[in-house]
C-alpha cells in the first residue's frame, strides 16, 4: 500500500525520458571528452566524483579545457640553388654550409672548424 501511494508523489515518479536526460547530463563531461587523449581519466573522475557537484564541475572544466592537440604544420621551403664555391672557402662538416676562409667557427651552426681547413 505504501509503495502504490509513493507513486503519486512527483519525486518518486521518474519518467523514462527524465532518466535518459539525467544520465546524459551526468556523463556530459565524458561525452565532451570522448575524442581526447585523456578521455579515460575524465570518465573515471566523472564516475567516481561526478555525483558531487564539485566533482562534476571539475570533470566538465577538464573536458572543455584539455583542448585538442595543436599540430604545427611545417611547410617545406624550396631548396636554395647551389652557390658558386670560391677557391678560398670551404664547407662546415657539421651543417654543410659554406664558410669563409680563416674562420674558426661556422657562421650558421657555431661548430668549431678544424684547423686544417683554415
Amino acid at each position: 500500500m505504501l509503495i502504490s501511494s509513493l507513486r503519486f508523489i512527483p519525486f518518486f515518479h521518474f519518467h523514462p525520458i527524465f532518466m535518459i536526460v539525467s544520465l546524459f547530463l551526468y556523463f556530459l563531461p565524458a561525452f565532451l571528452a570522448r575524442k581526447r587523449s585523456d578521455f579515460t581519466a575524465i570518465l573515471v573522475l566523472n564516475l567516481l566524483a561526478g555525483w558531487t557537484f564539485i566533482g562534476w564541475i571539475i570533470a566538465l572544466v577538464w573536458a572543455l579545457s584539455s583542448g585538442q592537440q595543436r599540430q604545427v604544420a611545417v611547410t617545406a621551403q624550396p631548396a636554395a640553388p647551389p652557390q658558386a664555391v670560391s677557391g678560398t672557402g670551404f664547407f662546415c662538416s657539421a651543417c654543410g654550409k659554406s664558410c669563409e676562409a680563416g674562420a674558426r667557427f661556422c657562421s650558421s651552426c657555431g661548430a668549431a672548424l678544424p684547423a686544417t681547413s683554415r
